[in-house]
């Protein structure tokens, strides 16, 4: 078959559309945001595949945000792909070349794409190919052939694929094809491809000659050099998705593919407040789980959380990464009304896209302040400089994942970077987020369109700052989660919820609640130490306790243990100082200590590293030594009074009043305690091992010699070290 020239309809439409693409907007003004849409192309094509690629397409395209510009990524993963059947591949063209007219459609190629799965990448408008990009050999071992020579691949009147450029789609199939370049006779400045076997070649064209990369032998495989010489690709080349939106003015949060895939939402929503950490990813994945099991595919997430552990909210970003994957994909809008600042907005980086208020003035007002995320200025003042580097580092990874560019995290986290948005000079359309240096570095290609941050201070991004540097998708006008379901068009949004234990345990761990539980504990711990054997003390005191670390163990992540054992080596040291060793010592005060510190350390995630988290741990122990002090002070004050209170005194047990009126005699001292040893006396009540034992009319505290002894059982003092009596049964 005769080639036909690159001209005439065709040249037109590659003239306008190179005129569109380069017409160079004002710099330094604001960029126009462009709707657009990512689809991944299974590998192979099935006809599920493309049935879920047109339901995407229709919700999207008949929703209130259609796209400008649909991308066909067709190497899921990366991976080179091609369909054996002709039959699906036609109708995913079909259903490509019925958008046009309404969208851009784009098909990016960054390896190998071969057997029919090329047919769609030609009916695309545009494509776009990487270095690795490769596009051919359409036939081949395994491949069914087309059933005739146009199918599919040539549609009559097609101003970029009819016969003009047949032959070059001919090679991809036919090996016997002899692929030329060369110019037509009438018109030497028209470049035509032809098939050389044809004996109306030589007296149409001039100048023929094969084409780089393309052999007389085997089916044609058009590298991205050769595709470019051929006029089949886009002149720029992209290396990533993030490379492909800047060309098209995309977003970056377009790049990644829509969770929903054209499923109808289901809508839920959380809110998450205060400091992130290991508490906050725990209830997370249980709303995460929670959100599945009752159907929903979308969640509104509304942020007014931040703090300085950037590693929890690292885990919790790809936590909830991994919810916008798998086989059960969910959408995660977050949303910022007020502010994110430092780890919240990391975990606003995770999700899917992010939405920030930007008040609108009415009537003559003033507008409101806008939201803003990327503050982490008190972060940076309290971390190492080492620290901080893995942590650049760790967010640049996140961002690149995410298709955010990664100039921004350097930005938020060195105030010496200065960030510059650049303009290709080939392409005023193509614009991107560089530092100073790479911009001089690269000064051939692209130029200075604006100052993003200067040097000298952290980059903070207010909502229309966000928007434009393409870390936000939208903004809505007031702080409501009724404008973001109102912006994306969901009526019905239901509240998530993390269970009713998450909501006890959030309740326990509020720092007022935590101290009272540690106050009563430790009230019911010194009565049940003053008066042994009364039994409901002690169980308050274990049950106070067993709270607070139940309520912190569940988010504490690798303190937990250390906690508990520093808590239970105190307490072991304070049993030994009151049951075996005589006064007040080294090991109460250590005991004191220990447990003190297993308090307060269970409320971390991790081992203090800065000197903001060790100052944090030290306030946490005063306050529980206060605490501590309270509750010695409330544990005299309920000894002394409690047995005056009626139904009250009932938990106390008292000795019985001799001769009327007489009180119980309690030994005063050490010297007294002496004249003791070898004494016989009647239990009072029972040892376990401590309690009171009658010594004529002295009612007096020992202990046993560690076996239980029942109330009216005669024992006899057998050792007395200080005040402390011990004492056997006979």
């Amino acid at each position: 078959m005769v080639g036909h020239p690159v001209g005439g309809q065709w040249g037109r439409w590659a003239v306008l559309a190179t005129l569109v693409l380069t017409a160079a907007p004002a710099y330094g003004g604001p960029v126009e945001i462009v709707e657009g849409l990512f689809i991944t192309v299974p590998n192979p094509i099935t006809s599920e595949a493309v049935e879920r690629i047109q339901k995407q397409i229709e919700s999207r395209v008949h929703s209130g945000r259609p796209p400008a510009v649909i991308v066909f990524d067709f190497n899921p993963d990366g991976k080179a792909a091609w369909t054996a059947k002709p039959g699906v591949c036609s109708d995913l063209t079909a259903l490509i070349r019925s958008l046009r007219g309404r969208v851009t459609t784009v098909a990016y190629v960054h390896n190998k794409v071969s057997g029919h799965t090329v047919m769609p990448v030609l009916a695309c408008q545009d494509i776009v190919m990487s270095r690795q990009g490769a596009l051919g050999e359409i036939s081949g071992e395994g491949i069914e052939p087309p059933r005739n020579e146009y199918e599919g691949y040539f549609l009559r009147g097609d101003p970029r694929y009819g016969e003009q450029r047949f032959a070059l789609i001919q090679k991809m199939y036919d090996p016997q094809v002899q692929l030329r370049r060369g110019f037509v006779r009438a018109q030497p400045n028209q470049v035509v491809f032809v098939d050389a076997r044809d004996p109306k070649v030589e007296k149409l064209y001039v100048g023929l000659e094969p084409v780089p990369g393309v052999p007389d032998q085997g089916v044609g495989l058009y590298t991205a050099e050769t595709a470019r010489l051929v006029g089949l690709r886009r002149g720029s080349l992209a290396e990533s998705r993030a490379e492909l939106a800047e060309m098209y003015g995309l977003p970056a949060a377009v790049v990644r593919d829509d969770p929903l895939a054209g499923r109808t939402p289901e809508v839920f929503s959380f809110v998450l407040r205060g400091e992130v950490d290991g508490a906050m990813r725990e209830t997370m994945n249980r709303v995460l789980r929670n959100v599945r099991s009752r159907g929903g595919n979308v969640l509104i997430l509304e942020l007014h959380c931040g703090g300085d552990d950037l590693v929890t909210a690292r885990a919790l970003a790809d936590d909830l990464r991994a919810a916008q994957g798998g086989d059960q994909p969910m959408q995660i809008i977050a949303f910022i009304p007020e502010s994110a600042p430092g780890a919240g907005t990391v975990v606003a980086l995770g999700c899917t896209q992010i939405v920030m208020t930007l008040p609108k003035g009415t009537d003559g007002e003033e507008p409101g302040k806008p939201a803003v995320l990327g503050d982490f200025s008190r972060y940076i003042d309290n971390m190492r400089p080492a620290d901080i580097e893995a942590h650049r580092l760790s967010l640049r990874e996140l961002a690149r994942a995410q298709g955010y560019p990664e100039v921004l995290i350097d930005g938020m986290l060195d105030r010496s970077v200065e960030i510059v948005r650049a303009v290709r000079k080939d392409d005023a359309r193509q614009r991107r987020l560089m530092t100073r240096a790479d911009l001089e570095a690269h000064q051939a290609e692209w130029q200075l369109d604006k100052v993003i941050k200067n040097p000298g201070q952290l980059l903070i991004l207010d909502a229309p700052l966000a928007l434009e540097v393409g870390l936000a998708r939208y903004t809505v006008p007031e702080p409501h989660l009724r404008e973001v379901a109102a912006l994306f068009g969901f009526r019905d949004v239901r509240p998530a919820d993390s269970g009713w234990l998450d909501h006890f345990a959030e309740f326990l761990r509020k720092p007022i609640v935590t101290v009272l539980l540690v106050v009563f504990g430790f009230t019911g711990l010194i009565l049940e130490l003053k008066a042994p054997g009364l039994t409901f003390p002690g169980i308050i005191a274990a049950l106070c306790f067993i709270l607070v670390f139940w309520s912190q163990s569940r988010f504490s992540g690798q303190t937990f243990v250390l906690a508990l054992m520093l808590f239970l080596l105190g307490l072991t040291l304070v049993g030994i100082e009151i049951f075996v060793l005589p006064g007040f010592g080294a090991p109460g005060i250590f005991g004191i200590l220990a447990m003190l510190a297993g308090l307060a350390l269970v409320t971390f995630d991790r081992v203090p590293e800065s000197g903001a988290e060790w100052s944090q741990l030290g306030w946490r122990v005063l306050q529980y030594l206060l605490a501590m002090l309270g509750a010695l002070l409330a544990a005299l004050l309920i000894a002394r009074f409690l047995p005056k209170v009626p139904y009250a005194n009932r938990l106390i047990l008292e000795a019985p009043a001799e001769q009327g009126e007489r009180a119980i005699e309690f030994l005063p001292g050490a010297e007294e305690a002496a004249q003791l040893l070898g004494a016989i006396g009647t239990t009072h009540t029972s040892l376990r091992p401590a309690g009171v034992v009658r010594f004529g009319d002295k009612f007096v505290d020992v202990v046993s010699d560690g076996s239980f002894i029942p109330p009216g059982t005669r024992v006899q003092v057998i050792q007395v070290e200080g005040t402390r009596i011990v004492v056997k049964e006979i």
